[in-house]
């Protein structure tokens, strides 16, 4: 081995007060002693990293539509950025959806799909009809099909989930911001109903069943439902915590553009995260923290992936919607993409094969310098995720969970 240590090997000390452990980043893996034959030498995992990203930055084998089958939403949660200015996906555009997916297929390894919105279940026809497509195409051209659903949950009624599961959509993110009190003050149905109630039936059910799916359930974390998280993960211990298809997400509030940004009580502490995920493994909840290569790319940063929206307008991120730099082209009826290469380029390019700074990182096979492209593009910043400065954090915990 160099006497230059690689730059994508960390040393993680052992809680346990013995010898310290080492997660190679390269394969997402931890590795014995870092003098095994397996740990490359500095110059050939730099290599290494580029190749990899390489290979799963710029394919033609992979779509990844995030589709938003309506802009409209049956909450008004006090953070969100979205004006609900467009309804229901006009029907040239699933059009033009349909005759990409098709035109596509024959030379895909894998189709993925994201539903999105506003609330997607609002518009639970438009999902139905174009879910069957993709499922017949898929299946005609032996292409993998990927679905997942970004929902509130509260019209994730048991007749819908079955019906959906039984179409291949097995993956589901679901928000519940702390407790009932916290979480109907801030998840306002649209004319002042409140929804923790359904949502939690909801999972319930999907519980109770005994199909394959993954829920994650993400907790939006503010000042005001930070000290109230010990107790509601206490409940979602007691009633998920042993099903392995159930997991935990935590998500800093941020200002992303809506009308109450102002107001809201954001905090910036990654440690307050840590504190509540070690709190929610020591009670047997399972956590989303996502560590192997790649996990940390933005799907915006993909060459492959598109936003969708529901007037045809293609974007590449879903957030700062209506931002004239995030707006990259147009999808017409007959499939074609129309799109505005200097728009896309930003988007694609500027990660760590641009930044030196990125490339000897130590969690640069995480992220690819692309954890957030608009950062970049909007602010002119090198976009780290938000555990850069906790990463040994995040893999003891992470060892812990895997048992390592």
């Amino acid at each position: 081995m160099s006497a230059k240590p690689q730059p994508y090997l960390i040393k993680v000390k052992n809680s346990d007060g013995g010898d310290p452990r080492f997660f190679d980043t390269l394969k997402g893996r931890w590795v014995v002693s870092p003098s095994t034959d397996e740990v490359a030498t500095f110059e050939a995992a730099l290599q290494k990293a580029r190749l990899q990203h390489l290979a799963r930055h710029f394919r033609n084998d992979h779509l990844q539509l995030i589709l938003l089958p309506t802009e409209d939403c049956n909450f008004r949660c006090i953070y969100c950025y979205e004006d609900f200015q467009l309804g229901r996906m006009r029907p040239e555009v699933q059009q033009g959806i349909r005759r990409l997916v098709r035109k596509r297929a024959p030379g895909l390894k894998a189709l993925e799909i994201g539903w999105f919105g506003g609330e997607p279940l609002t518009a639970y026809d438009v999902v139905l009809d174009l879910t069957r497509y993709f499922v017949r195409t898929a299946k005609e051209h032996d292409v993998l099909l990927l679905q997942h659903m970004t929902t509130n949950g509260y019209l994730l009624t048991p007749d819908r989930f079955e019906e959906l599961h039984g179409l291949g959509l097995r993956n589901y993110q679901v928000t519940l911001d702390g407790s009932e009190e916290e979480h109907d003050r801030k998840r306002i149905g649209k004319g002042g109903f409140r929804t923790f109630g359904v949502i939690w039936n909801n999972l319930e059910f999907m519980k109770d069943s005994r199909f394959d799916y993954v829920v994650t359930i993400r907790v939006n974390i503010d000042r005001e439902n930070l000290t109230h998280m010990p107790a509601f993960i206490e409940r979602l211990a007691s009633t998920f915590g042993s099903d392995r298809r159930f997991r935990l997400h935590l998500h800093k509030v941020g200002r992303w553009g809506g009308a109450n940004d102002a107001s809201l009580e954001t905090i910036d502490d990654e440690q307050a995260l840590l504190r509540l995920y070690r709190l929610a493994r020591d009670a047997g909840v399972q956590l989303d923290l996502d560590m192997k290569p790649g996990g940390k790319v933005c799907y915006a940063a993909l060459p492959y992936s598109f936003v969708v929206r529901a007037d045809g307008r293609i974007n590449k991120c879903t957030v700062a919607l209506e931002e004239a730099e995030n707006q990259v082209g147009r999808i017409l009826a007959d499939g074609s993409l129309l799109l505005n290469s200097e728009r896309l380029r930003p988007w694609i390019l500027d990660g760590s094969l641009a930044d030196p700074v990125c490339q000897t990182c130590a969690i640069r096979p995480l992220c690819e310098g692309n954890a957030c492209p608009w950062v970049r593009i909007r602010d002119g910043k090198r976009p780290c995720p938000p555990l850069r400065g906790q990463v040994q954090a995040y893999l003891e915990l992470q060892a812990s969970v895997a048992g390592v």
